[in-house]
């Protein structure tokens, strides 16, 4: 329902389909607050933003519909310009103590033999944070929670949902009503919170943008992905059918099996937490992979069975969406609430957070009268390219990892590993490359391989009548570095 009423507009509705406003609403027993800042959601962009506010002395509440953090893992790595973010707010130490870096990513063929090395620089001083960091997100958002606290200027308003939104040029107000995790009749007692601006971070499917009707606009890209995390307690077993290396072996790297046949993912974890993700094809129905017989076979290629703990196990649609506007007024999208990255870049949660920082010190400047409020048009200006530039990375890889067709496929292992010969001719590269740990393109450690143009591989030997030999002492003869 939208009234227009002086300089505001009304954009209201209730969860059980009535509209906000057919009912009244404000004549019913409400309280009101006032604050500067109101954030909506306590995930972690929603609570990175409470404590940026709190330690900027800015009265700030929250209105979250869980009672406790959500105890299903998500997000699984951030990167160092997170961590600094982490260390303005003050904790720094005790986020650092729950995590453990990440030093690269190893991407197998359909051949089973890696095609693509991701290798995290080192650091050049002990003091710097390491470029990514695996963490176990009910942990992180414990970490978070805690940390406000310290903040008498912040409060929390637990177990409560926004249903409804007014807003206007000078200030916005939310109704705020108990939460309805069950269905059923619930309280038409509501509070009415006014704040200076209003912060939505409440996800993908954010109430605050419906209720402010923007739209999504859809980069193109859509699959179905079944996550399954795990506790494990004995080792890890690797499958013959994959030439994994070693960093992958000792839990420093995450692996990437793109396998035409069925493309999935391990990533270490903190501690005993792994994750397994696997694509799920169109033929397949989300409770054809959620039962426990197609877990168990998909677990037993990789750890005992009875070694492992499940925790959650759910299928996901990976997508790549952006907001049309992140403001309206003084009312601002965040995180998944303005954009969606599919995970092949792990950015979904650092875009997030980076809205709550570049977003933080805007307000502050226009509060304290620093700056007009037309400096607040300039947060979307600067986050939004940053943004779709890692989505149409992250797209562009989830493309090739999700390559079903065999021929497409092989030839996508030879691009790449034609580009892992050419770092390792680069002067000065620090890393080592796949080809210096594994010899040839191919990856194959005999001293003469044989390349077939008719099966566009490198072979140990000569598999027909339309192959060519090369040595790699002169590697340069090999088609792949033509």
């Amino acid at each position: 329902m939208v009234n227009s009423i002086g300089r505001r507009q009304y954009i209201c509705f209730l969860l059980d389909g009535a509209p906000y406003g057919a009912r009244p609403a404000f004549s019913m027993k409400t309280h009101t607050s006032e604050f500067d800042v109101a954030i909506v959601g306590l995930g972690p962009v929603g609570a990175v933003a409470a404590n940026l506010a709190g330690a900027a002395g800015l009265r700030t509440i929250v209105v979250e519909r869980g009672d406790q953090p959500y105890v299903m893992p998500r997000a699984i790595v951030f990167d160092a310009e997170i961590m600094r973010i982490f260390s303005s707010i003050g904790l720094a130490k005790e986020v650092a103590a729950a995590t453990r870096a990440l030093e690269g990513s190893i991407y197998l063929g359909a051949d089973g033999k890696p095609i693509r090395a991701f290798r995290a620089r080192p650091r050049s001083h002990e003091l710097q944070w390491h470029p990514s960091n695996l963490f176990y997100q009910p942990e992180l958002e414990r970490i978070l929670r805690n940390g406000l606290l310290r903040f008498p200027n912040v409060t929390v308003l637990r177990e409560k949902e926004v249903v409804g939104v007014q807003k206007g040029d000078g200030s916005s107000e939310l109704a705020v009503a108990a939460a309805r995790t069950t269905p059923g009749p619930g309280s038409d007692a509501r509070q009415i919170v006014r704040s200076k601006f209003v912060l939505a971070c409440d996800g993908a499917s954010s109430t605050v943008r419906k209720l402010l009707r923007i739209a999504l606009e859809d980069i193109g890209f859509e699959e179905r992905w079944l996550v399954l995390d795990a506790l494990v307690n004995g080792a890890l077993q690797w499958p013959t059918v994959y030439a994994v290396p070693e960093e992958v072996r000792s839990g420093r790297y995450s692996l990437m099996v793109c396998d035409p046949a069925r493309p999935a993912t391990l990533i270490p974890g903190v501690g005993r937490h792994r994750r397994w993700e696997y694509m799920v094809m169109e033929y397949e129905k989300d409770d054809d992979v959620l039962g426990e017989t197609w877990l168990s076979q998909r677990l037993a290629q990789w750890v005992e069975p009875s070694d492992v703990e499940i925790v959650r196990s759910a299928v996901y649609r990976f997508r790549a969406l952006i907001a049309d506007r992140w403001r309206e007024q003084n009312i601002f999208l965040l995180g998944d609430a303005a954009h969606q990255t599919p995970p092949f870049y792990g950015q979904g949660m650092c875009h997030g957070i980076r809205d709550a920082a570049q977003l933080m010190w805007r307000l502050c400047l226009v509060k304290d009268g620093a700056a007009s409020v037309a400096a607040l048009d300039s947060y979307q200006i600067e986050r939004a390219p940053h943004v779709r530039e890692i989505i149409a990375a992250s797209v562009m890889a989830g493309a090739e990892v999700c390559k079903l067709d065999p021929a497409a496929a092989r030839a996508r292992d030879i691009e790449f590993r034609r580009v892992e010969l050419e770092r390792a001719d680069r002067p000065g590269w620090p890393f080592p490359t796949l080809s210096r740990q594994f010899g040839t393109a191919s990856l194959i450690p005999a001293q003469v391989a044989c390349y077939c143009r008719k099966c566009c591989a490198c072979l140990p030997r000569e598999c027909c009548s339309d192959w060519m030999r090369f040595s790699r002492a002169d590697s340069r003869s090999c088609p792949l570095n033509q």
